[in-house]
C-alpha cells in the first residue's frame, strides 16, 4: 500500500495521512520517511541492475560461453555487495546460509563454465579434424592429377597434414 501511494506520487504526509485514516497510529514521520527512503534505494538498484542486464543479455546476443562468464561474474558482485553489506552493518545478514547458498551457485556455475568450455574445444578439434581431412582428400586427388604415385600421395598427407 505504502509503495503504490509512493508510485502514485504522493507525498510523505499524505501517506502518513492515509495510514492515520486506517487506523495506523504507531508509524512517525520520520520513521515513514526512512522506510520510504530504503524502498527508494531498493528500487533504483533493481532499476539499475535491469538495464545493466539488458544492456549486457544484447551485448553478448546468442553466446553462451560469455553468458556463462557474466553470470559467474554477476554472482561475484553480488556477493562482494552482500558481503559489504553485512560488514557496514546496512540491514543484511550474512550468515551461514547465505555463504552456502552463494558457494553453491559460485560452483554450480564454474561447473557450467567449464562444461561450456570443453564442449567448445571438442567442437574446435572436430572442426579442425575435418578440415584436415577435407584438405588431405584434395591433396591426394590433386596429386592424382598431377600423376604422383600413390606412395608419394600418401607420404605427402602424412607428413604435411599429419593424416595417415
Amino acid at each position: 500500500m505504502i509503495g503504490d501511494l509512493r508510485r502514485q506520487g504522493r507525498t510523505i504526509d499524505e501517506i502518513l495521512s492515509h495510514l492515520r485514516t486506517l487506523g495506523v497510529d504507531d508509524v512517525s514521520r520520520s520513521g515513514l520517511g526512512t522506510h520510504i527512503q530504503r524502498i527508494d534505494r531498493i528500487g533504483a538498484r533493481m532499476r539499475e541492475q535491469r538495464a545493466i542486464a539488458v544492456a549486457l543479455a544484447d551485448q553478448i546476443g546468442d553466446q553462451p560461453d560469455k553468458l556463462a562468464a557474466l553470470n559467474v561474474e554477476l554472482v561475484h558482485a553480488a556477493a562482494f555487495k552482500l558481503a559489504s553489506a553485512a560488514d557496514a552493518e546496512e540491514g543484511a545478514d550474512l550468515d551461514v546460509d547465505d555463504v552456502a547458498t552463494l558457494s553453491a551457485t559460485l560452483r554450480n556455475l564454474a561447473q557450467a563454465r567449464k562444461l561450456e568450455g570443453d564442449r567448445l574445444v571438442v567442437a574446435e578439434r572436430r572442426a579442425a579434424d575435418k578440415a584436415r581431412r577435407e584438405a588431405a582428400d584434395r591433396a591426394g586427388a590433386a596429386a592424382k592429377a598431377r600423376g604422383l604415385t600413390p606412395d608419394t600421395a600418401a607420404f605427402i598427407r602424412e607428413q604435411i597434414l599429419g593424416i595417415a
